[in-house]
């Protein structure tokens, strides 16, 4: 069924948006909820118009999320927490324990779906975790998991953690810039400026005498 999409479905389509979808998906969700209407002459007149709309809205979005992400840069979410042998959590660091974190430096609530961690965190470590902050901005941030208990502070246990980890990504990438071959030109030993080598000079020189 072609529609009209009349909000932004996320995975789906954008305000104003003229795509084919299955049958069942738009009887059975977009339509009854006015997600989406069928694609009638005068609704497809106004599809451009929605899509404009969209557009200004997504922008805005963008732009509060920018804001968002500027407040961020810089800052890592320390997640202290207890922790047993081998570094392994007795519990674990979830989406909701980041989103709370990152809301306390944001100094405003943060959702949790918004995190997109691709599992739960089960032992400290340095790690990068997206943040969807809007569609088109996802911004990577840092994340300390460190002992609750750490001898030395959470603070300086935390930068601690942070410095080796920032040295192991600059030694890796000297790594494989030391990698990439390297070009050498061909030798010239031997051969004449004609391109002549210097071998086959006197086998010439003769050919000329005789």
């Amino acid at each position: 069924m072609k529609v009209v999409f009349l909000e932004t479905v996320e995975g789906s389509g954008t305000m104003g948006e003229v795509k084919n979808v299955a049958n069942g998906y738009a009887r059975n969700f977009l339509l009854p909820r006015g997600l989406a209407a069928p694609a009638t002459a005068s609704l497809l007149e106004r599809a451009e118009e929605l899509a404009r709309e969209e557009e200004r809205r997504q922008r805005a979005q963008d732009e509060g999320a920018e804001e968002l992400a500027s407040r961020l840069r810089g800052h890592a979410l320390v997640m202290a927490v207890r922790v047993g042998e081998q570094g392994r959590l007795y519990g674990s660091v979830t989406s909701a324990d980041l989103a709370e974190k990152a809301g306390e430096i944001l100094g405003e609530e943060l959702d949790r779906r918004r995190v997109l961690l691709p599992e739960v965190i089960r032992s400290v470590g340095v790690y990068s975790v997206p943040l969807r902050l809007s569609r088109n901005v996802v911004p990577d941030v840092q994340v300390v998991v460190v002992d609750s208990e750490a001898p030395e502070g959470v603070e300086a246990a935390a930068e601690a953690m942070l410095h080796v980890a920032s040295g192991a990504a600059e030694e890796d990438e000297a790594v494989a810039d030391q990698e990439e071959p390297s070009v050498e030109a061909p030798s010239t030993d031997g051969v004449s400026e004609s391109g002549t080598s210097d071998d086959a000079a006197p086998a010439a020189a003769e050919s000329d005498s005789s």
